[in-house]
């Protein structure tokens, strides 16, 4: 048994409780690619024990973005912190680790693939058309 399925009850299980937690619907986080390396990630980070006690305060939240105020008050400090990581990461491809200590950024695609370019409409700069380096080129049309 892989340490996400002990940890999350498997991928899909994952998938459905960072969509409560972050807001995206479970294809728009399986669209990212970065599901199976999140949940793999974050098990081997923190233990089976305090994912297991986030899934189970999930557990009987309704799927609705007013639940995740409900999360806050439910939630012990620990599965709150947990909760709070889990966002950050899908938002921003990096796992902001203990306190005092440095994020992480999981991977380039991590990154890439952050949450946070696709609620500004956008992708993360020098991934998305025009592609890598464009930054670097004045715009078409651009006078000098």
């Amino acid at each position: 048994m892989s340490s996400a399925a002990e940890a999350w009850g498997g991928t899909e299980e994952f998938v459905e409780l960072s969509s409560v937690l972050s807001g995206f619907s479970v294809p728009e986080l399986e669209k990212t690619g970065m599901a199976g390396t999140y949940a793999e990630f974050v098990a081997a980070r923190v233990g089976a024990a305090p994912c297991r006690a986030l899934r189970a305060a999930v557990a009987g939240l309704p799927r609705t973005p007013e639940s995740v105020g409900e999360l806050a008050e439910r939630l012990a400090e620990e599965p709150l912190g947990l909760a709070r990581a889990l966002t950050c990461l899908w938002y921003t491809g990096s796992w902001p680790g203990p306190p005092g200590s440095a994020p992480t950024v999981v991977s380039a695609r991590s990154y890439a693939e952050g949450l946070v370019w696709r609620a500004l409409g956008g992708h993360a700069p020098g991934t998305g058309r025009p592609g890598f380096g464009s930054w670097s080129e004045a715009p078409e049309g651009a006078v000098r």
